[in-house]
């Protein structure tokens, strides 16, 4: 018991340093790749200093590299175990008795960790970086201010239109996308208070905003009745819609009061409910991408044919990734479960890795 303890410590220990090193070649390659990119827009741009586009890749890298540890787990146990199998340390362990299945117990361990680590307490920062990012980005490449966001009190829309700047609050939005209990705030430029519009409902029209039951009260305080009220507006549907909080600028923690309160003013919720799921599937996608790339490394050596075994291995983790983004979007579209959409490939590649196992094991 005390030399096979050695044995899972010494094991983990190599697998986390592979893991590790594959992850910085990674991230180094992200920021290069990410850095060339925003110069690239930059270029026109006199307000995006070249201190800002490096502050903007670095706030950008953390979120990417959210994504890439599934692959860096699976590269890093793809060298670990090649290397411990060339050396024959994996053989003579394997000829002391110990299965394949304890040979991989801490390594797997370690990939778990590796899974909860990134989801209870590296998601937040990288969604904090993300959201940074993306204001950064609206400020300096589009010029574009956030039109709408969405709390536990109701929505809130904002609008310049000709110069004047307009700010709406509704309580809730039904299915007919018909705002209920709208206040609409208006200003004369971007400072002086105009008017103030109380309706009961506001439907958006092309072009006008449709309101009924209004109280038009004006700056000194005198109240006027109106059953109906048009008001300019350049939004749409979709523009607030793409307004809201992206799913990637929030964490796991934050993402379940989000959704309630999406759903609570009539929004759909479904991209956040499977970014949430997909959060918690990514634990068990982790650790499974252990299982295929150590199972690849040690029968590459075992059964020979080592550039095709590392091939398929390789091909097997993007297959993953491009069944992830093929369920993801069946999801979105509402034609699959939120829960099948993020969980599948993460049950498939559990599914594939036990059986390369046992296939090696027993086979």
């Amino acid at each position: 018991m005390e030399h096979y303890s050695v044995l899972s410590r010494y094991l983990a220990w190599r697998f986390f340093v592979w893991v590790c090193v594959v992850l910085l070649v990674l991230a180094a390659f992200v920021w290069l790749i990410g850095m060339i990119e925003l110069l690239r827009r930059a270029g026109s741009r006199e307000e995006a200093t070249v201190a800002i586009v490096l502050g903007m890749a670095a706030l950008k890298l953390p979120a990417m590299l959210e994504l890439l540890l599934p692959f860096a787990v699976l590269f890093g146990s793809l060298f670990a175990f090649d290397r411990l199998v060339r050396h024959n340390e994996l053989t003579a362990a394997h000829g002391a008795g110990v299965s394949v299945w304890r040979i991989l117990l801490p390594a797997l361990a370690v990939a778990f960790a590796l899974g909860v680590g990134k989801v209870a307490f590296y998601s937040p920062l990288a969604a904090i970086a993300e959201s940074r990012f993306e204001r950064l980005e609206a400020k300096y490449f589009s010029n574009a201010a956030p039109i709408s966001s969405i709390s536990r009190s109701g929505l809130w829309l904002r609008e310049i239109h000709e110069g004047n700047l307009t700010i709406v609050f509704a309580d809730h939005v039904d299915k007919d996308r018909i705002l209920h209990d709208v206040v609409f705030y208006r200003f004369e430029g971007l400072r002086h208070f105009q008017n103030r519009l109380d309706a009961r409902s506001a439907a958006l029209r092309d072009g006008h905003w449709l309101l009924k039951g209004v109280w038009d009260a004006d700056l000194r305080g005198v109240s006027d009745r109106r059953n109906t009220m048009t008001v300019p507006t350049t939004l749409n549907w979709d523009s607030i819609e793409s307004g809201l909080t992206e799913p990637a600028t929030m964490s796991v923690w934050v993402l379940p009061g989000y959704i309630q309160a999406l759903e609570e003013a009539g929004f759909p919720a479904r991209k956040h409910r499977i970014r949430f799921h997909a959060l918690l599937a990514s634990v068990v996608l982790t650790a499974a991408m252990l299982l295929i790339g150590a199972t690849v490394s040690i029968r590459s050596q075992w059964r020979g044919g080592t550039a095709a075994m590392l091939s398929m291995g390789i091909g097997a983790g993007f297959l993953l990734y491009i069944l992830a983004d093929i369920v993801a979007a069946l999801g979105l579209s509402g034609r699959a479960p939120v829960v099948l959409a993020a969980w599948t490939p993460a049950v498939a590649a559990v599914m594939l890795g036990c059986a390369a196992l046992l296939h090696l094991e027993d086979g």
